[in-house]
């Protein structure tokens, strides 16, 4: 053979010295015509070599020589440069149009001509459609649409999927026939998604409002009111929307999302789509569940088919974050609760399983792939994987990462070894992009797992990621990593890349390094804080850079302020602005400075005029939530009363009065010292505001109100009883002892001001004790200062004290009724005295009505008010002394049936006892009446002993008496005396009359159903002998006639009984 043509490539690794890879393409010519063949040799060392033939026959020298060419288009596709050709140097300029066009794209091209065409398996086929998409090579589309049905639906599928990548407007309506007669679900699917990226510009807006019109007339509404509000509004209202479910009306959430793809296609790329803005927001959110991971699947396809990398970083986190519900090959997965058989579940149509491990993995590692791909592609790609890089990593999140830890290793080793993981060693792409030429990390399971024998460095020190050279290309990326990244490991690679870009970093411009240098990545604001100390160092100014620098929340920049402040502290305390910084600063250290640059500004008046004015607005837009509040707080107060003192006298009442407004506490508070410098004092301060300082739960603001209303002059303190009343009874007694002292000023010199207080201190007695003292306290004031006004109060006033449930209105009543004229108590008024629970009150009670028995008498029926007391001493004295009157002729009738009514036993044989002594016959009926309807056993045993002449031959008499004959008859197991005398004595009073007999029947026949067994005798017999004297009174008592009847002939005996059965 004879070499005719010869091309030596080689490929590099970055980060690694000398070639990684070695390849030859040759041409032979051979004896025999047509012999030309093409053969490629690679090798990885040089040393040993793997050949392939590139035509499988003989070819022409033209078909031969242009099969050359695609060889070497092919190996250059796969990452090899020519051997001696100068290697691309990084630049900060996009590559040029003729460095776009990639040498593989011809070898596709000529893979989809007919005669190449005819000869590809149909799975060759499907992959070059497919990767005609990725290349996006517009020129292949009229071939493509050629093709359209003549292979299998996967064929199909893969030219609508790449006629839409490719975004030939003239295939729009081949798409679209395509979506409408699919053979499958699949093809139909991609062809939609063609049809709407290719749709002309002219419909776009009717087809939007198509889709949008299938949806429940709420969601449209909603979406439409999104349509009309900023971006920034519209995703809030969108979070509102979906927490709703009246707007969806049975529409499924999976399939409005597909269909939010849709307008999204129809949007094609514009930076303010409302349905891309939209899925942006959703998709960190979508579940990968059953029932909704289908449309999660569809999205991410989706979004590879758009080329929406932005989308397809937000939805690769998600693999990276979710674990898969079950593990392929495995038999049991878990599903709400309970353990269900794999097999048989994800085979059904409505499977409650689904996400994988093995789906995870594969795509996790197919975004891996894609975006090696669009490496390889080289420049003409490389705007695509900068895209795809970017959204990988501004979608990484600290706040969904793991935790470092350490393992050792499992197989046994000579020496004990151990592994340490990182917070993303479980995130493949992520690991892959920043640690991929790192030496101490390993991969394993293809990239599915790192570790590293050596603990997790402080700080990245090497650039250990890949591309290096690609990233030094797009030093604006990285920018954009660090100002919106959010995650650790991104801004330590970012800050650490740009680094080496020292021209963009010298063209930085200042207030983007200042913003820089206020991120809360430690990473971020250390790359800034670098650029600070050079510039500065290289000559320039520090003033600009010092309030960036003192916000930073990185220490080491902070002190680097303060070290430039140092050098000159008469230039710098003249900045008002540092001034504010300092003086509010969450920094201790920093505020402790703030006091002496502070010192510094003294000499210059104006200066703190200006500051307490910014100080007041500082103040006023402060966040409740803001760190350290307190302490700065405290801060500002120290300046106030010191060299503020006189600017803080001249700021406006008004903005400082509004500050009383605030959330927080700690302002207020300020507020109110700030208010005590101003010469308006609290004279301007609204009495709305002084009691909701002093009714606050918060224990600063009613400190707060106590400086500020005790510095009230005397005559307005004198107005505002309520307030003192609201201090004096307060729970805490640091506001108790800080109202007493101007209190115990004010009580002497104004007389009409103690008389109004005294009622309201006296009301607070009446409630529950809030805390221990209180009660206490009240009292001082009561029985001290207030005393000659407590005095003056009614005697029904000190008997309302005496009967409350509070203890300290008790002890308040105590201490007045001594003081008190017992005259000036009615009867009714000192018998109820021994009711309450003070005893001196009830000792004080039954002397005074046992030192007038005259007045005591007169009110008899007032006076027996004192045997309704629950305590025994009280209800002793009243038997004693009222049964040493029984001789008085002031006992009524009405009198006594009260006392036997009673409810005390005590009271009861007191009624009896002067009942007997005071008989009247002509009352008789009166007593009876009256006590019969005692539920006492004692007292319905009493009254029997007038049955006899209160009732006797009287049937009206009786008739009333029935309640009382059934009451005591009813009684079971008791009252047996009394039921024997009542019983004996109906029975004779049935004798005398039909209409008593009438009487006694009706009570007998019911006790003769419900009575005792025992007693039931008697009232038969009753009922017999009353049917007996009045044949003719109807009479529940039947007779019925005795029967006879003859016992059963007992049965004859058995044969077995004679003769003796197997037992015997």
């Amino acid at each position: 053979m004879k070499r005719i043509r010869s091309e030596k490539l080689i490929r590099t690794k970055p980060g690694v010295a000398g070639a990684a890879g070695f390849s030859t393409v040759e041409l032979f010519a051979l004896p025999e015509a047509p012999g030309h063949v093409v053969h490629v040799s690679t090798s990885r060392d040089g040393l040993r070599w793997k050949e392939t033939v590139f035509t499988p026959s003989p070819l022409p020298f033209e078909a031969a020589n242009t099969a050359f060419e695609h060889a070497v288009a092919a190996q250059i596709a796969q990452g090899y440069v020519p051997e001696g050709s100068a290697s691309p140097a990084p630049a900060a300029t996009p590559p040029t149009a003729a460095a776009i066009a990639h040498p593989g794209d011809a070898v596709l091209l000529a893979a989809i001509r007919p005669d190449a065409w005819r000869l590809l398996p149909p799975v060759r086929r499907t992959r070059v459609v497919w990767r005609i998409g990725e290349r996006r090579l517009a020129a292949a589309v009229p071939q493509l649409i050629d093709h359209i049905e003549t292979g299998e639906p996967m064929l199909d599928y893969c030219i609508a999927w790449a006629v839409g990548r490719c975004g030939d407007a003239g295939a729009f309506e081949a798409m679209r026939e395509l979506s409408k007669r699919g053979r499958t679900p699949v093809v139909t699917h991609a062809a939609r998604w063609a049809a709407l990226a290719l749709w002309p510009e002219e419909q776009r807006a009717a087809e939007a409002a198509r889709i949008i019109d299938d949806w429940p007339a709420p969601l449209r509404r909603a979406w439409a009111a999104m349509g009309e509000v900023p971006a920034a509004q519209a995703m809030p209202l969108l979070q509102q929307h979906l927490a709703d479910p009246a707007l969806w009306n049975g529409l499924k959430y999976a399939v409005w999302v597909e269909q939010l793809f849709d307008l999204s296609l129809l949007e094609g790329r514009r930076a303010d789509g409302l349905a891309h803005a939209a899925l942006l927001q959703i998709a960190p959110t979508l579940q990968l569940a059953a029932g909704s991971f289908r449309a999660w699947r569809r999205l991410y396809k989706g979004a590879e088919f758009a080329g929406d990398y932005d989308l397809l970083g937000v939805l690769h986190q998600r693999l990276e974050t979710q674990r898969a519900a079950y593990r392929t090959g495995g038999r049991w997965a878990q599903v709400n609760g309970r353990y269900v058989e794999i097999a048989k579940e994800i085979v059904r149509p409505d499977s409650r399983l689904a996400y994988s491990q093995r789906t995870r993995d594969y795509l996790r590692r197919r975004t891996w792939r894609n975006l090696r791909r669009l490496a390889l592609a080289g420049a003409a790609d490389e705007a695509d994987w900068l895209r795809l890089a970017m959204g990988v990593l501004l979608a990484a999140d600290d706040a969904e990462a793991g935790t470092a830890g350490q393992q050792r290793e499992s197989r046994w080793t000579p020496e004990p070894r151990s592994w340490h993981t990182g917070p993303y060693s479980r995130w493949l792409v992520l690991m892959q992009l920043l640690h991929r030429h790192d030496p101490e990390w390993e991969a394993q399971r293809g990239g599915l797992q790192w570790r590293r024998g050596t603990p997790l460095p402080a700080q990245r020190l090497n650039r250990t990621e890949a591309w290096p050279e690609r990233w030094d290309r797009h030093p604006q990326a990285l920018l954009q990593l660090m100002q919106q990244g959010r995650c650790a490991a991104v801004h330590a690679f970012a800050a650490r890349a740009l680094q080496d870009n020292k021209p963009f970093c010298e063209a930085l411009e200042a207030p983007t390094v200042w913003r820089l240098l206020a991120s809360t990545w430690e990473d971020t604001a250390r790359f800034a804080l670098g650029i600070a100390r050079q510039r500065i160092a290289a000559g320039e100014a520090p003033l600009p850079w010092l309030p960036a620098l003192l916000g930073s929340p990185l220490a080491e920049a902070r002190t680097l302020a303060l070290e430039y402040i140092g050098q000159d502290p008469g230039l710098y305390s003249q900045q008002v602005g540092l001034l504010l910084m300092l003086l509010t600063s969450a920094d201790a250290e920093m505020r402790r400075a703030s006091r002496l640059l502070l010192q510094a500004a003294a000499p210059n008046p104006s200066t703190l005029d200006v500051l307490a004015s910014e100080l007041l607005s500082w103040l006023s837009a402060c966040d409740a939530a803001q760190p350290q509040l307190d302490a700065i707080c405290e801060n500002v107060q120290w300046a106030l009363q010191g060299l503020l003192r006189t600017a803080a006298a001249k700021a406006p009442l008004d903005r400082l009065l509004a500050l009383f407004d605030h959330a927080s506490p700690d302002v207020v508070r300020t507020a109110a010292e700030w208010l005590l410098l101003h010469p308006a004092s609290v004279q301007g301060l609204p009495v709305s505001v002084l009691t909701r300082l002093l009714q606050s739960d918060d224990e600063r603001l009613r400190g707060a109100g106590v400086r500020l209303f005790t510095s009230l002059p005397d005559e307005s303190l004198v107005t505002q009883p309520e307030l003192f009343a609201a201090f004096c009874s307060s729970p805490m007694p640091v506001v108790r002892a800080a109202v007493a002292p101007r209190l115990a000023q004010l009580l002497p010199t104004h007389p009409a001001f103690a008389a109004a207080l005294m009622p309201l201190l006296r009301d607070e007695l009446f409630r529950a004790e809030a805390a221990e003292g209180v009660f206490d306290a009240l009292l001082q004031w009561l029985c001290g200062p207030l005393a000659e006004h407590t005095r003056r109060g009614e005697p029904a006033v000190t008997l309302r004290l005496l009967e409350a449930r509070s203890k300290g209105a008790q002890r308040l009543g105590a201490w007045l009724l001594p003081q008190q004229d017992a005259l000036g108590f009615s009867v009714l008024q000192t018998a109820s005295l021994g009711l309450v629970d003070t005893a001196a009150a009830r000792q004080w009670a039954t002397e005074q009505l046992a030192a007038r028995p005259e007045r005591t008498l007169a009110e008899l029926g007032d006076a027996l008010r004192i045997f309704d007391s629950r305590w025994d001493d009280a209800r002793d004295w009243a038997r004693q002394w009222f049964g040493a009157q029984g001789e008085s002729s002031l006992w009524t009738p009405a009198l006594l049936v009260r006392l036997c009514d009673h409810k005390d036993a005590g009271a009861q044989r007191l009624g009896r006892e002067l009942l007997t002594t005071h008989f009247d016959v002509t009352d008789v009926t009166t007593y009876m009446l009256q006590l019969s309807q005692h539920p006492s056993p004692g007292m319905q045993l009493f009254v029997t002993n007038w049955l006899a002449s209160a009732a006797s031959r009287n049937a009206d008499v009786l008739a009333r008496l029935e309640p009382y004959f059934l009451s005591v008859l009813s009684q079971a197991n008791r009252g047996r005396l009394a039921k024997a005398r009542v019983m004996e004595f109906l029975a004779a009073q049935a004798m005398h009359s039909e209409d008593i007999a009438r009487i006694v029947a009706r009570v007998f026949a019911r006790q003769a159903v419900t009575g005792a067994i025992t007693e039931r005798a008697q009232y038969v017999a009753g009922l017999r002998s009353i049917q007996a004297a009045f044949p003719g009174l109807d009479n529940p008592l039947q007779t019925a006639p005795v029967r006879s009847i003859a016992p059963r002939r007992a049965p004859p005996p058995s044969s077995s009984a004679l003769t003796g059965g197997p037992a015997a």
